[in-house]
């Protein structure tokens, strides 16, 4: 039986990670700096990029970060930000199953969120590490008794999704956190996640397009269980953007220090 989703305070704490990211990304596209308020307690190691594809069209992009707990360093966190750039629209919306082959027998997954996975690259605050590998082959290099919680944000959180399955399947003791998540594969793929018993919470928005994508009759399936949430309840503005931010999923869960000023309502 799948371990319990971790607590709505601690999912909280992940979902800051990415709220970081977003920053990050917000201040500098390529190679941002550690910003003053990052999370206490906690080193970023190295900075995560990816390079979605058209044709011959490559635009490599920050897309989140590595952090390790000064106080225990077998934890590290890998943060994934979401969708912002067209660039990642198209990636985000390929909707072909493939092979995933990182993993035998473990099903198909959606094209362009793996494609994108494959090509994520760690580079390394510290010059002594290697210069770049990609986020898969990092794995590998891990030190043992590693604990590893991975999180993201709609994009993000598929990449976060595809990132833990593999850590998971090579022994890692991994944690998932996910918010918006998209449907990342098919059957397959959702038994030999589930097969593994790792500890995973997605988080989702009722009004929020984004998960319920890819269609099922697409052949993609859920993660479960997933943990519902619903910003029409709350003094929030009601449109796609504002049902699909991370500040508003945050707000919902309970953050008050979550940053709502373009979704809420006026006067509220």
């Amino acid at each position: 039986m799948m371990d319990q989703p971790t607590s709505m305070a601690t999912a909280i704490a992940w979902g800051q990670f990415v709220e970081i990211a977003y920053q990050m990304y917000a201040s500098d596209q390529v190679n941002p700096a550690t910003p003053d308020n990052f999370p206490a307690g906690w080193e970023r190691i190295a900075n995560l990029t990816m390079t979605p594809r058209v044709e011959s069209i490559h635009e490599r992009e920050f897309g989140g970060f590595i952090a390790q707990s000064a106080a225990d360093p077998t934890q590290q966190v890998v943060a994934i930000r979401g969708t912002e750039s067209g660039m990642d629209w198209i990636s985000d919306f390929e909707f072909i199953l493939e092979t995933f082959h990182e993993v035998p027998g473990s099903g198909k997954t959606e094209q362009g969120f793996t494609n994108l996975y494959r090509g994520m690259l760690v580079e390394y605050v510290d010059p002594s590490k290697p210069q770049q590998q990609t986020l898969l082959a990092q794995i590998d290099t891990l030190p043992a008794g590693t604990k590893l919680v991975v999180t993201g944000h709609s994009l993000g959180s598929s990449l976060a999704t595809l990132h833990a399955f593999v850590a998971a399947s090579k022994g890692v003791q991994t944690e998932l956190v996910t918010f918006a998540s998209p449907r990342v594969g098919d059957k397959a793929f959702v038994e030999a996640f589930q097969a593994l018993n790792m500890n995973q919470t997605r988080i989702f928005n009722e009004p929020d397009i984004v998960p319920k994508m890819p269609i099922e009759l697409a052949g993609y399936r859920h993660i479960e269980p997933g943990l519902s949430i619903n910003s029409t309840l709350f003094p929030l503005k009601h449109s796609i953007p504002c049902y699909h931010a991370l500040s508003t999923y945050l707000y919902v869960m309970g953050d008050e220090q979550a940053d709502i000023c373009k979704c809420s309502k006026p006067n509220a």
